[in-house]
């Protein structure tokens, strides 16, 4: 197992982690969906 792999310890299955900004992936990927969003609402 690589260092820079994350594991859940109840399934086993690997988490993807955003190592920039230290918090699982998803949490990530929705922070940026809502910045897009509050740009094209003032876009709008």
């Amino acid at each position: 197992m690589r260092a820079s792999h994350l594991y859940d310890a109840s399934s086993g299955e690997h988490v993807p982690f955003d190592w920039a900004n230290l918090r699982p992936l998803l949490e990530s990927q929705a922070a940026v969906e809502r910045a897009v969003g509050r740009l094209d609402a003032e876009e709008a």
